[in-house]
């Protein structure tokens, strides 16, 4: 069977792509505003709002101001019960099933804005984000009443990292997965107990383990690199070893990694590092896990990549067991704040983990996790 995946996607529309449900629903963004649609985005209609609060929501009225200020919804995640729990720009919030508005249940008080936000049935949870962390204790917090609190519910040593990328749920081995960063010895990935109580680091201190975002697999995680400073990869790292095998050299480095379906989807941006000078991001896939396809690129358009955000292709939260799903484009041409439904023709019978599990099986097992 040839690797090789045939795909068609959608004209690029108004919003950044945020989640994909169960049952293929698919929401976005617009400005504060998020939109649902379920019928394969066709047509959309009003979900649910963050209030603009302070004076940078209402500032920022045009694209590039949004930009600047970081004045957008950066994660979405949908609970069971039709609980939305979104991470904006100074917090998180949440809507009850059937409310509009949403109300802020956790303020950023330090560093900024958490980049994701990770669901574990009805828990929820998040690691802080900034650049002031090197001398105090980073934490990671949870929420176990559906979004309504959030309380610390782990703490690194002092000046161990410098903040937290992305924390993944493992349902093989029911632990979860803490990407951090930065610098020296501060990136790493660690396995998390599912108590919160005991942190262990698989491997840590290298371009090779600083990652934002990954798929796990049962017996591997599959991500991104996402280094400043050397070329980056798409690799393999064994859940045992620790061995990060590389998979393919890409233009840049990633901060997305998801799964359409039985189709693993990575994505890439543009930042400066003197390792790479391309002005393109691209959008990977692979029906296997081993041999990836670029299918997607787009150029960085002229803003400052500082100030106006770095070139990227913005992946959604994804649950869905079909083979589809959808991106968004920030700071490039052509799809900047604007999204693109992606549909892949006959993936159905190619999907294949690190140790080639039965499909069947993992496919059931997809839909009946609710999650990845």
């Amino acid at each position: 069977m040839s690797n090789t995946l045939d795909t068609r996607i959608g004209t690029p529309t108004s919003g950044r792509a945020l989640y994909v449900g169960q049952n293929g629903e698919m929401y976005i963004s617009r400005k504060y505003a998020i939109y649902r649609s379920d019928d394969g985005g066709t047509t959309w209609r009003l979900d649910c709002f963050v209030p603009a609060i302070g004076w940078k929501p209402k500032v920022a009225v045009t694209r590039l101001s949004r930009r600047l200020l970081r004045t957008y919804i950066a994660a979405l995640q949908v609970l069971d019960d039709g609980t939305r729990v979104a991470v904006a720009c100074d917090g998180v919030y949440r809507a009850a099933p059937g409310e509009t508005r949403m109300s802020r249940v956790f303020h950023v008080t330090r560093g900024s804005r958490p980049l994701n936000l990770a669901l574990d049935g009805d828990r929820l949870l998040f690691g802080e984000y900034g650049s002031d962390y090197e001398s105090s204790r980073v934490r990671i917090y949870v929420s176990e009443d559906r979004g309504k609190t959030f309380e610390v519910g782990f703490e690194l040593p002092r000046g161990d990292v410098r903040h937290i990328h992305n924390i993944l749920v493992d349902r093989h081995r029911d632990c979860y997965w803490v990407l951090a960063g930065d610098f020296g010895r501060q990136p790493g990935i660690a396995s998390l107990s599912k108590d919160l109580q005991t942190l262990e680091w698989l491997d840590r201190g290298s371009w090779k383990v600083r990652a934002t975002g990954a798929i796990v697999r049962p017996d591997c995680l599959i991500y991104g690199t996402d280094s400043d400073s050397e070329r980056n990869y798409i690799v393999r790292m064994d859940k045992e070893s620790g061995k990060v095998s590389k998979l393919l050299e890409v233009g840049g480095s990633s901060l997305y990694a998801t799964t359409f379906g039985p189709v693993f989807a990575i994505s890439t941006c543009v930042e400066p590092n003197p390792a790479c000078h391309s002005r393109k991001c691209g959008l990977y896939v692979s029906r296997n896990g081993a041999d990836w396809q670029r299918i997607v690129v787009h150029r960085k358009d002229r803003f400052h990549p500082h100030y106006f955000q770095f070139g990227t292709i913005v992946l959604p939260y994804t649950y869905n067991a079909e083979p589809q799903g959808m991106y968004s484009g920030q700071a490039v041409e052509d799809v900047d704040d604007k999204f693109c439904v992606v549909e892949f023709i006959e993936a159905n019978c190619g999907q294949q983990s690190c140790s080639n599990p039965n499909v069947v099986a993992e496919r059931t097992a997809h839909k009946q996790e609710n999650g990845i």
